[in-house]
């Protein structure tokens, strides 16, 4: 079983509601997606070596997802009705990605989450220190600049799906 028959198994095992394998060239990179990280609207700015502006340049943004020729957008769809659930919610898919990325540790696959890199309690960032673990960084599509509402469109897969129920979007990166 090749590559990407294994990563559309995985995403089937455990339980991604939608997925597209899509041309990396499809990618919608946006500045104004990263512009937003600058403003700070999810707090995270500065404090985390994953999020701007620790995730590179635009340049160095779009080479890291530029260097892989296929990918997969995935979503899980999550009932959000509290603040509470919005919280939980990011903890649900963030245990999908750490399967993914167990799952997958020995091949040159790059999955981009949402959200900060939580792979160190405490990021060093705080501190003023260099990433503990630059290998090991998980990157969210956000603070790569990707339009994640755009590119969700752009897929017809679900974004909003009704009585507090949301999407959440995973971009896993390989080569064929």
């Amino acid at each position: 079983m090749d590559l990407r028959e294994r990563l559309i198994e995985a995403f089937t095992k455990l339980g991604f509601d939608e997925y597209r394998e899509i041309k990396v060239d499809n990618i919608v990179f946006s500045q104004d997606v990263f512009n937003q990280c600058a403003r700070n609207t999810c707090g995270n700015f500065g404090k985390n070596h994953a999020c701007p502006p620790g995730a590179g340049t635009e340049e160095e943004r779009k080479a890291r997802v530029r260097k892989y020729d296929q990918a997969f957008i995935l979503c899980k769809i999550i009932s959000i009705l509290s603040g509470d659930d919005m919280m939980e919610s990011m903890g649900i898919l963030g245990n999908l990605n750490k399967a993914l990325r167990k799952e997958f540790a020995a091949e040159d696959v790059l999955i981009l989450g949402a959200g900060p890199c939580t792979l160190c309690e405490k990021c060093s960032a705080l501190d003023g220190e260099p990433c503990r673990f630059p290998d090991k960084k998980q990157y969210s599509m956000e603070g790569n600049g990707i339009d994640v509402v755009r590119m969700s469109m752009d897929q017809k897969m679900t974004y909003n799906a009704g009585m507090g129920k949301v999407g959440f979007f995973s971009l896993v990166l390989y080569n064929h």
